[in-house]
């Protein structure tokens, strides 16, 4: 026996859900939520480029006034990384004192980020922002496009999921509705068919 193939119209009938007198008001309700999530999901896309490109924008903004305001100065370790505890997390870049010399011949000394590998008497850079403060390094290139992409993409996802679930909470009121009506209806019916009733 061939497996039953749904022809197109078949397809367009159960999305639709069907036409004609049988057809409930509920079951226009669904359709229409139906076309929301469709249209709903297929925003999604345009919407996290959109959100990924003004993100981008933005970054790069930030990342070239971050390379205007800062500079990298030459710093020496006094001292070698911190070792983590027996067991801990061995991170790939850990805290140790530096000391470096600032705006002005002005001597400096706190912790700064070295790879894991380095040992006292090393040199390391150390980011100054224009008042001589000690500021993180300008946004990489990688890192714009990482903020772009993960807003993209979370952007895109949480619209969906909305999407799905405002559909889904839909249907589930629908349900409960259609489970209410039934159950009044066939509480009406049920004594005449059973010859329980008047």
């Amino acid at each position: 026996m061939p497996a039953y193939r749904p022809t197109p119209e078949d397809l367009v009938r159960r999305f639709t859900l069907g036409s004609g007198p049988m057809k409930r008001g509920s079951d226009h309700v669904e359709f229409l939520s139906r076309l929301l999530l469709v249209s709903g999901i297929s925003t999604t896309a345009p919407v996290g480029l959109a959100v990924a490109a003004v993100t981008r924008a933005r970054a790069r903004a930030r990342a070239t006034a971050q390379a205007a305001d800062r500079h990298v100065v030459a710093g020496l370790l006094l001292a070698d990384p911190h070792v983590p505890a027996r067991g801990a997390p061995r991170p790939a870049r850990r805290p140790a004192t530096a000391v470096w010399t600032g705006p002005g011949g002005v001597e400096h000394r706190g912790p700064v980020w070295v790879p894991a590998g380095s040992t006292a008497g090393a040199a390391v850079a150390v980011w100054l922002d224009g008042a001589g403060n000690r500021a993180l390094p300008p946004l990489s290139p990688g890192e714009v496009t990482g903020r772009a992409v993960g807003r993209g993409l979370g952007t895109s996802t949480a619209l969906a999921v909305a999407a799905v679930g405002a559909h889904l909470a839909v249907r589930a009121l629908l349900d409960r509705s259609r489970s209410r009506r039934w159950a009044a209806e066939w509480a009406a019916v049920e004594p005449v068919w059973t010859g329980t009733g008047p």
